[in-house]
């Protein structure tokens, strides 16, 4: 008989990576691109994503400040 303790274990311990930070930028390739590191907070696992640096500017939907 199993005291469900090993499901338990898994499911406290199972990494979705919904919980990440940016631990990291920089601006990469002539500067168009950034290249960014983000960091799970749960697992510590990291990765490196290279964005497009315009779009990120343009996608700010900056508004004028009287």
């Amino acid at each position: 008989m199993s005291d469900g303790r090993g499901q338990e274990y898994l499911d406290e311990n199972f990494c979705t990576h919904d919980d990440v930070y940016v631990n990291g930028f920089e601006i990469i390739n002539n500067q168009e691109d950034v290249l960014v590191n983000i960091t799970c907070c749960k697992c510590g696992e990291s990765q490196q994503h290279t964005l497009d640096l315009g779009e990120l500017i343009f996608n700010l939907d900056l508004g004028w400040n009287d």
